[in-house]
């Protein structure tokens, strides 16, 4: 598979990784304020981390695995992707009920952290925020198992990692950056993004599990 057939199969995966609403609130309500970019770093720094942590295990494990050589169809990832894409449905299911008691205390608890917390508190809420988003890890799954199952080199290899990650992180990177090039002109859309995320945060990320699920189930069974 050519670089370009890899990469379009990354991009979607990484768009749906970037799903993690209470983080993208937490670092956009960080950003809207001052000072901030030291909290907004830490953030950046604690949810990068959970993502390169899990990265790191899942890569890790996948280079064990056999090669599958020439252009054969990859048995594990193809399962992978079935099951991946079973366990987003069954995720998918559980946020479509509603959850107003989670809500609010989500909206309270992001508050209180910008309100109250340290910025290494920060650092540890972003981390804590990460490591618990497991749709986010379940869609990472298939994908860096697309890229170590081809036949492309570790460069290229590498440069799709750093654009899965780098699409999966936006909700830590883009906010601050957005910042920094539009300043306070900016707080207007940040405040209805804000407001947007957290009273359809269960809805936001159980249409990416509907959605990407049904992707992954499909490209899975028609690999079998």
């Amino acid at each position: 598979m050519t670089f370009l057939g890899v990469l379009w199969q990354v991009i979607p995966l990484g768009i749906a990784a970037a799903f993690t609403p209470s983080l993208l609130a937490l670092q956009i309500l960080i950003v809207s304020g001052d000072p901030w970019r030291k909290r907004a770093l830490a953030v950046a720094v604690g949810g990068s981390a959970a993502f390169v942590l899990v990265g790191f295990l899942l890569l890790v494990g996948f280079r064990q695995l056999p090669d599958i050589g020439g252009d054969l169809i990859d048995p594990f990832g193809t399962w992978l992707r079935i099951v991946a894409g079973l366990a987003l449905w069954l995720a998918a299911a559980y946020l479509f009920r509603p959850h107003p008691a989670l809500q609010a205390r989500a909206e309270h608890d992001i508050g209180g952290y910008v309100a109250h917390a340290s910025t290494w508190v920060f650092l540890g809420i972003a981390f804590a925020l990460s490591i618990k988003d497991v749709s986010s890890f379940i869609v990472l799954a298939p994908a860096l198992r697309t890229i170590t199952a081809s036949r492309l080199n570790d460069a290229e290899q590498a440069a799709l990692v750093v654009i899965l990650y780098a699409l999966a992180l936006s909700p830590v990177l883009l906010p601050p950056a957005l910042r920094l090039l539009f300043g306070h002109r900016i707080d207007a859309a940040f405040k209805a993004v804000y407001r947007f995320t957290l009273v359809h945060q269960f809805q936001l990320v159980g249409s990416m599990a509907a959605i990407v699920g049904g992707y992954l189930l499909i490209s899975g069974i028609v690999r079998l």
